[in-house]
C-alpha cells in the first residue's frame, strides 16, 4: 500500500505542503514499481536466454496439464515440430509418443504429474520417421498462497545414451559368453585332473576294502562309504559343469559356511596326515554359523585348489615336517561379505609371477589352471580371489577369497588378459 493511499480521488490537500508530500509519496511508489518492472523484465530476459539455449525442452502448463503456458525452442529440434503448432494444440505434446509407449505415458502423466512423481522414459516418432528416446519429468509450481497453479518439467533427448547403454549391454553379454568359453576351455584341459582326484581316492578306498575283506573287522564298510562319497562328488562336479555351460550362472543356494569348510578339511585329512602338515582352521565367531548364498561345489573347488597348492608348495620347500603349516581363516569384514584366507609357509611366489595366468605353472606336472579357474569361479559369484602381500609372520603366501554373503553382487567382467577359446585350444 502506497504512502499516499490515505487520499481518495474526491479529497483535496489541506495545504500546499500536504500536496507536495503526496506528490513525493506517489513518486516513490512509482520508482518502486519501475524497479520491480525492471527486475521482472531482467528475470524474464534471463529465463528466455536460458530456455532458448539449453538442449533440453523446458515446458510449463496449467495445474491440470491441459493448457500449455510455455515450450522452449529445443522442442523443434528434438520433436521436429514447431512450437506454434503445440501452442495451437497442447494435446499434441504427447501425441507423438510411440504407439507402444503412448498409453503408459498418458496414464502416468495424469496419475503422477500433479503429485510431482512424473518421470517417464519413452520413444517419440518424428514426422521424418526417426525414433528418439525421451526422458520426461515434471514438478509442481505453487503460488504465493502455496496453492498449485502450474506444472513444469524438462524433456531430455537420451537417444545417444540409450544407444551407448545398448552397446555396453551387448559388450557385457559378449564378454560374459567369452568368459564362459574361456573358463570351459581351461576346465576342459584340466577336467581330467579335477575329476581324477575323487576317482583316484575312490579307487584307493576300494583297494582298502579289498584288502580288509581278507581280514576280520568292519573297516571295509567305512572304506566303501568313502569311496561312494568320492564317486558321487565326481558326478556332482560333472553336473555342475553341465549346468554352468547351459545357464552361465552358478547354482546358488544357502549353505552354512563352517560345514562346507569342514567337508573340505575332511577331504584332505588323510593327505595332510601323510605329509605331516598341520592345517589350522580359524572361524571368527560372527562367521561360525553364517549362512551364505553360494554354489557349494564351486566354493569347495576353489578351496580345494588353494589347499592343494599350499600342500604342493610345502612339499617343494625345505620346511621341516613338524613346521609345515596351512592356515585357513574366515571372517566377515562387513555384514555383506565373507573373507576366506588360505596361507602357507611353503616356497612362496616370486615377484613378477602372475599366479593366475592360465597354462603357466611352476610344477613339473602342473597345468597352471587351478588358480585361473578358481578366480573365474569366484568372479562368477560376484567376488574375487587375490594374492595378499600382508602375510602373517612365518608364512610365505596368502590368498584372499572375497564373496558376497547373499549372492546378489553382479558377476565381474573378466579382465582383458583372460584367455580366449582360441588361445585355450591352441588355435
Amino acid at each position: 500500500m502506497s504512502e499516499a493511499s490515505h487520499l481518495t480521488p474526491d479529497e483535496s490537500p489541506a495545504c500546499l505542503e500536504d500536496a507536495l508530500e503526496t506528490i513525493r509519496a506517489l513518486r516513490r511508489d512509482n520508482e518502486r514499481l519501475e524497479q520491480r518492472a525492471e527486475t521482472a523484465e531482467a528475470d524474464a530476459r534471463a529465463f528466455r536466454e536460458l530456455a532458448e539455449h539449453i538442449h533440453e525442452v523446458f515446458w510449463m502448463t496449467n495445474a491440470l496439464g491441459d493448457k500449455l503456458i510455455y515450450i522452449s525452442p529445443a522442442y523443434e529440434a528434438i520433436w521436429g515440430q514447431t512450437c506454434q503448432s503445440l501452442y495451437s494444440d497442447p494435446g499434441r505434446r504427447l501425441a507423438w509418443v510411440h504407439d507402444d509407449d503412448r498409453e503408459r505415458v498418458l496414464k502416468a502423466f495424469k496419475r503422477d504429474a500433479r503429485e510431482g512423481r512424473y518421470d517417464e522414459t519413452y520413444r517419440i516418432t518424428r514426422p521424418d520417421g526417426e525414433i528418439r528416446w525421451i526422458r520426461d519429468r515434471a514438478w509442481r509450481v505453487y503460488d504465493d498462497e502455496q496453492a498449485l497453479y502450474r506444472l513444469a518439467g524438462f524433456a531430455n533427448d537420451i537417444t545417444n545414451e540409450i544407444a551407448d547403454n545398448d552397446q555396453r549391454a551387448e559388450l557385457g553379454d559378449r564378454l560374459a559368453v567369452r568368459e564362459r568359453f574361456s573358463l570351459f576351455a581351461a576346465i576342459g584341459a584340466g577336467v581330467a585332473h579335477d575329476i581324477g582326484q575323487p576317482l583316484t581316492a575312490a579307487r584307493t578306498q576300494l583297494a582298502r576294502t579289498h584288502h580288509a575283506g581278507r581280514h576280520s573287522g568292519a573297516t571295509w564298510y567305512d572304506a566303501v562309504l568313502q569311496a561312494d562319497d568320492e564317486i558321487e562328488r565326481a558326478s556332482t562336479i560333472v553336473r555342475h559343469l553341465r549346468d554352468y555351460a547351459r545357464h552361465g550362472q552358478p547354482s546358488i543356494d544357502w549353505h552354512q559356511l563352517d560345514r562346507m569348510l569342514a567337508e573340505v578339511q575332511r577331504l584332505y585329512d588323510s593327505a595332510l596326515r601323510r605329509e605331516r602338515i598341520q592345517l589350522r582352521l580359524h572361524i571368527a565367531d560372527e562367521a561360525a554359523e553364517k549362512q551364505i548364498a553360494v554354489d557349494r561345489i564351486f566354493l569347495q573347488q576353489i578351496l580345494r585348489n588353494l589347499i592343494q597348492n599350499a600342500i604342493d608348495a610345502l612339499l617343494m620347500a625345505d620346511t621341516p615336517d613338524h613346521q609345515r603349516r596351512i592356515d585357513v581363516s574366515v571372517r566377515l569384514p562387513d555384514p555383506y561379505h565373507v573373507e576366506i584366507c588360505v596361507s602357507d609357509n611353503g616356497t612362496g611366489i616370486e615377484d613378477g609371477i602372475d599366479a593366475f595366468a592360465a597354462f603357466d605353472s611352476t610344477k613339473l606336472d602342473g597345468l597352471g589352471l587351478g588358480l585361473h579357474i578358481s578366480r573365474s569361479l569366484a568372479r562368477s559369484h560376484g567376488g574375487d580371489l587375490e594374492i595378499s602381500r600382508a602375510v602373517e609372520p612365518g608364512m610365505q603366501t596368502k590368498f584372499v577369497l572375497n564373496l558376497p554373503c547373499d549372492g546378489r553382487s553382479a558377476p565381474r567382467i573378466p579382465p582383458a588378459g583372460d584367455i580366449s577359446v582360441a588361445d585355450a585350444l591352441g588355435a
